[in-house]
């Protein structure tokens, strides 16, 4: 939308974005040509026996992560996709069965319950942490409840304490989607440590990476054991074991031994990765402070935060132009911002046509009302964070400094100057459109 630079006051602050950069060293590169010299790239079998667990590099980054966050069990996956999945299932929720979820996250973790064949229950959420409103919850159980799926947001850990007591009045598994908060707390609680399950991403975008790669945290001995067998064969190893009150279907959800190997190293440096991104995040908070218009980042006493990124809540009615335009003037001047996060999930086509295997539409067709659960404001304070209010900034992250902040402040208080001009650009583009 805007090309035309001059009307911010010429020459931008920034020619172009800061681009990911590669928080890779050499520790990393040594840990793998180690693997790599071994042969061994993956030392799981798939049935009962001395392979089952995996090799030596999976299982020493489970304990590692484990220790490290102050569980007793930790179980690798592939993905935090897969691992989401693998704790549904531990969980034995299945067709009849409902989950209730936040609309506001990534799909994977509503979808994990569709592939469990149990069916999401969208829950609005707290419009200053974006995370599930424990205010929210009593209207949506009812006898066919069996689970709540909390996403810790942007780096942020939700209500987990209040949550689970709700839980636990019902009879209701916890599951914590901790993929963007590691490291964040709640009361000196580690967040992925509060529910039943706590879930873990490695992806290459994540806190810490390696490539792809997930990791479930667990005190309870029986679903750790269940994760164990989902990931790997489970039906296979079951029958080894003549386990005879166990039914599971695995599938191969395994981490390899180089995925473990990177693993392991970038888990050593999350506590760097963390102060420097708090730091940062510290700096932007208190910019945003002086700022009419825009809300930054709550944190609620006896929490912290992870900062993956950096949400922004955008006001227009004191701005007088749209989010639009103000995140495309962010943009011409190198700071690129999001805008609105992702779609209400529920808003999806797979859930307004209710149909995600063939002509029929199971599970939806378990729920009493279908219609009405996943129909437009249901969620009325996401629809408006995703439609009207949030912005996200991705600058709390390696390679950017202080000095990197300073000018993102400076871009927006140059934005603020200018959005007169701004307001009759928007007007005039509109109107010829």
């Amino acid at each position: 939308m805007m090309s035309n630079l001059a009307l911010l006051g010429g020459t931008p602050v920034r020619d172009k974005a800061i681009p990911w950069t590669n928080t890779m060293g050499e520790e990393e590169k040594k840990a793998v040509a180690e693997v790599m010299e071994s042969g061994n790239l993956s030392a799981f079998l798939g049935r009962a026996g001395a392979g089952f667990l995996g090799g030596p590099r999976v299982q020493k980054i489970e304990q590692m992560f484990a220790d490290k966050f102050g569980a007793k069990y930790g179980i690798s996956v592939n993905s935090a996709t897969t691992a989401l999945h693998t704790a549904v299932a531990a969980c034995e929720i299945g067709p009849g069965d409902e989950v209730l979820v936040t609309p506001y996250t990534m799909s994977a973790t509503a979808s994990a319950i569709l592939m469990n064949n149990a069916v999401p229950v969208f829950v609005d959420i707290c419009e200053d942490t974006y995370t599930l409103n424990p205010n929210e919850i009593k209207k949506w159980l009812t006898p066919r409840t069996k689970a709540i799926i909390v996403t810790n947001l942007f780096g942020l850990p939700g209500n987990v304490p209040e949550i689970v007591k709700i839980a636990k009045q019902h009879g209701l598994y916890v599951i914590e989607d901790n993929a963007q908060a590691p490291g964040a707390t709640i009361d000196g609680k580690q967040a992925g440590t509060i529910g039943d399950l706590g879930i873990f991403s490695l992806n290459y975008h994540k806190v810490i990476h390696s490539g792809e790669g997930g990791m479930i945290l667990t005190d309870n001995e029986k679903l750790a054991y269940r994760c164990q067998l989902i990931r790997n064969h489970g039906e296979v190893a079951v029958d080894d074991l003549d386990d005879e009150n166990t039914v599971v279907l695995g599938s191969n959800y395994r981490m390899t031994e180089l995925h473990a190997a990177v693993g392991i190293e970038q888990l050593k440096k999350l506590d760097g990765f963390l102060t420097m991104r708090r730091r940062l995040a510290e700096q932007v908070t208190n910019g945003l402070a002086a700022i009419d218009g825009l809300q930054g980042v709550v944190v609620p006493e006896g929490y912290t935060h992870s900062y993956y990124v950096y949400p922004i809540q955008f006001d227009q009615t004191v701005w007088e132009i749209s989010r639009a335009t103000f995140a495309s003037a962010m943009k011409a001047e190198g700071f690129p911002l999001g805008e609105g996060y992702v779609k209400p999930l529920y808003l999806l086509k797979m859930y307004q046509h209710k149909k995600v295997y063939n002509h029929t539409q199971y599970p939806f067709s378990f729920i009493s009302d279908p219609v009405q659960i996943y129909q437009k404001g249901i969620c009325p304070v996401v629809e408006e964070l995703y439609g009207e209010k949030l912005l996200t900034a991705d600058i709390c992250r390696v390679p950017y400094t202080a000095k990197d902040i300073d000018d993102f402040l400076t871009v927006i208080e140059k934005v603020w100057h200018e959005r007169k001009e701004l307001k009759k650009y928007e007007k005039n583009n509109i109107s010829c459109s």
